[in-house]
């Protein structure tokens, strides 16, 4: 039976699509193809994130996915992982295409020098946001605020909130997750530019490099309470 490589270049090479051609089509990094039509599963990120390119890989091959996880999972010896998820639910076609649209005019916005998100204290809150290999220091969000990540193209995406796992599967195009962070939260997802995320209802601007796999962090700003003025005792 001919590898998971060998299957997966030889539907590529049945629709005539080059490797930077698959690449532009499915959002998927044109070295992580290469990797896995060459059964290099080192030079890719992990079974969750490895699997979800299968899946979008398949799936733009129009071929059958069971046999080319199964196939994966034989020769890697890597089981199914724990998929624990809670949708909030679909948003109607409208409000998606409205936050889209909002996404874009804030990505536009963003090209000509206009800072468009900042919390009381004047950082933005994508400050930081960089592609999944790197690292930085968590950017701040007031509490209480509210993240809708939508889906723009299948994608493999892991949302941690508050330390446990909120969402970590393949979601197609048009899915919605949203939810409210107590003290932080933890996006990741498989190609940067598959989706877009507003928080408190106001757009966060390209994640990272178009493509690109993008983690970043955000901790919630607990606000303090006032102090309390000592009573002063009248003469």
């Amino acid at each position: 039976m001919a590898s998971l490589g060998e299957q997966l270049r030889t539907g590529r090479e049945a629709t005539s699509l080059t490797i930077e051609e698959t690449a532009a089509l499915t959002h998927i990094p044109r070295e992580h193809l290469v990797a896995l039509e060459a059964d290099d599963f080192d030079a890719l990120p992990g079974p969750p994130f490895t699997q979800g390119f299968i899946r979008i890989y398949a799936d733009a091959l129009n071929l059958d996915i069971a046999p080319l996880l199964d196939a994966y999972r034989d020769q890697s010896a890597t089981s199914e992982p724990t998929v624990i998820a809670t949708p909030v639910g679909r948003s109607s076609r409208k409000l998606w295409l409205t936050t889209l649209i909002v996404a874009l005019a804030a990505s536009m916005v963003m090209v000509i020098g206009i800072p468009i998100l900042s919390n009381s204290d004047g950082d933005a809150f994508n400050e930081g946001v960089q592609p999944a290999d790197g690292s930085s220091s968590a950017s701040a969000v007031p509490h209480g605020a509210l993240f809708e990540l939508i889906v723009t193209s299948p994608t493999q995406v892991r949302i941690e909130v508050d330390g446990r796992t909120f969402v970590d599967k393949t979601l197609d195009a048009e899915e919605v997750r949203q939810w409210t962070p107590e003290r932080e939260t933890e996006i990741e997802l498989a190609a940067s530019d598959a989706a877009t995320l507003t928080i408190s209802g106001e757009a966060v601007p390209q994640f990272a490099v178009a493509g690109q796999p993008m983690r970043h962090k955000w901790r919630v700003e607990i606000p303090t309470a006032a102090p309390v003025a000592p009573l002063v005792k009248e003469d």
